[in-house]
């Protein structure tokens, strides 16, 4: 029987596990947290084999989160869960000791199938991430914003529109929303939300603003 706990801060995320592991004889869902702070004390207490770790949560820094829990519980493996795939976000996540990169999108008939895998053969990498990061080592892969696309992003974290925007920095409205939809088609996301919450994992910009 495989163990797996979630932490996650959607509470029908961990619903969605739980009714998958009901269909799975061997697998066991033991238990959730929804916050950093309560992930050790899950862990502690369930001892499971295997951990789903959202990216981001409330109350701590998921990859600060991930290397404690690394360093407490040896034998556990954890897998960063996530809805972005983005390359800097999984070289964190392995510098900080986890054993796999799980996206979100992955569908509840294949997500038995790595959990299995992750507790058999102790890892795994979304492939697509996987030759993602190939590549960005091959190339020397730019960093995700440079310094104008930066500027932008945390003017849009503050709720300024791209005229608005466009005064701060000196571009046109027009300019500034060739940067967005150019950062939005780079990191394959479709709201400008997403592109502030990606700079907030990135560690680029103050959750606080």
């Amino acid at each position: 029987m495989i163990r797996f706990c979630v932490v996650d801060d959607h509470e029908i995320v961990h619903d969605g596990l739980r009714a998958m592991a009901d269909r799975e004889p061997d697998l066991e869902f033991a238990g959730s947290a929804t916050t950093a702070g309560e992930a050790e004390g899950l862990v502690a207490g369930a001892r499971p084999d295997v951990l789903l770790l959202d990216m981001r949560l409330a109350g701590g820094n998921s990859t600060d989160t991930c290397a404690a829990l690394s360093a407490a519980f040896a034998d556990l493996k954890i897998a960063v869960f996530s809805g972005y795939g983005n390359p800097e976000l999984l070289e964190q996540a392995i510098r900080a000791g986890a054993a796999g990169y799980i996206l979100k999108e992955t569908t509840t008939s294949r997500l038995p199938d790595v959990i299995r895998e992750l507790a058999s053969t102790g890892s795994y990498f979304d492939p697509r991430l996987a030759s993602g990061l190939l590549r960005r080592k091959a190339s020397a892969q730019q960093p995700a914003f440079n310094e104008r696309e930066l500027e932008i992003v945390r003017l849009i974290a503050r709720g300024l529109d791209n005229h608005a925007i466009g005064e701060q920095v000196c571009i046109s409205p027009h300019t500034v929303k060739f940067h967005v939809t150019a950062m939005l088609r780079r990191h394959t996301l479709s709201r400008r939300a997403e592109l502030v919450r990606l700079a907030m994992d990135l560690h680029l910009i103050d959750e606080t603003r």
